[in-house]
């Protein structure tokens, strides 16, 4: 009764949050990075979303609204664009899921770091900044890093646990994996420029969802990079759904061509398959994995180890 209960709630707050929505349309970006030869930057266009900040002592019902209504985008395709980076200008037009795309030559006025990028369309009605990461030469040792019980505490092998947690809190309420953003700050450090390390944050939540990941790796100090988030559209260009293996591996693959010149440290937990992906991509591409850190979060202590696994800083006790 208490599960149909629930049911019910969620059902009815959903039909709320696509109900109420604002008419201004708002430019999203998710990433932008690339080096000397080619970069790419990516987002999308949907109707905004206002409402308050998250607060360290917001109820779970408020959580739960900003969440959902995070989820649900009023996309809106055929939008034409503009973007504009390092003096240059770049076309591109939203899909039907109101997501944009340039890959294209980085232009020689780019410089190794963080560029601006301002997108906006012909007539000036729309218009966001960001910046895109342009790898410097010299650093050559990236890093790319699961997100759900890797960097923050998800409780992956409880699914109620994870929905409660992923659905009924917000950035400030969610506890860091300990140790982690000191680890990764301290990877970063390894190249010449830090401030410019090529760190990639891949998660396999929506990336209606990036503001609040974001929000969270900046809280609780990760260093800044790029964050990947899966891409869940109803056409053929969106990531698996529900295989996360085949998801993180086409987006690994993708940077190792992209980024040729760098070697990488993976960063994972045992909670699902990333010991698994991670040891394929070694085997396959030896020369451009230079390590790989598995946290341990699985029950089983049995849990399969591959030889090239080593040890990332735990979970507290009893989280």
């Amino acid at each position: 009764m208490r599960a149909a209960s629930i049911a019910i709630a969620l059902m009815f707050l959903w039909t709320a949050a696509v109900a109420v929505a604002d008419d201004e349309l708002v430019i999203q970006f998710q990433h932008g990075y690339g080096n000397a030869q080619h970069f790419v930057v990516e987002g999308r266009v949907v109707e905004k979303r206002s409402g308050s900040a998250p607060k360290p002592d917001d109820s779970r019902l408020r959580n739960l609204w900003r969440n959902l209504r995070q989820l649900v985008n009023d996309e809106q395709d055929k939008v034409s664009l503009r973007v504009r980076f390092a003096g240059k200008t770049f076309e591109a037009r939203t899909d039907q899921e109101g997501y944009f795309s340039v890959r294209a030559a980085t232009p020689a006025a780019a410089k190794p770091g963080w560029n601006p990028v301002e997108v906006g369309t012909p007539g000036g009605e729309l218009s966001a900044r960001a910046e895109i990461l342009i790898v410097p030469p010299a650093n050559r040792l990236g890093v790319i890093s699961d997100f759900d019980d890797t960097l923050i505490v998800s409780n992956v092998n409880d699914k109620s646990k994870l929905l409660k947690l992923s659905l009924l809190r917000n950035p400030q309420q969610r506890q860091a994996a300990p140790g982690m953003a000191a680890f990764l700050r301290q990877l970063a450090a390894r190249n010449p420029q830090p401030a410019a390390a090529p760190v990639f944050y891949l998660s396999a939540s929506p990336r209606q969802l990036q503001t609040s990941i974001q929000a969270f790796l900046d809280r609780h100090g990760y260093p800044r990079g790029v964050l990947l988030a899966k891409k869940v559209t109803d056409d053929k260009t969106r990531d698996p759904l529900t295989d996360q293996a085949r998801y993180k591996t086409a987006r690994i693959e993708a940077l190792l061509r992209e980024l040729p010149a760098l070697r990488f440290v993976l960063i994972g937990d045992d909670g699902e398959k990333d010991p698994e992906i991670y040891h394929d991509i070694r085997t396959r591409f030896p020369e451009r994995v230079e390590a790989v850190y598995i946290r341990r979060v699985h029950p089983d202590p049995g849990r399969r180890r591959f030889p090239e696994q080593r040890p990332a800083p735990p979970l507290a006790p009893g989280s």
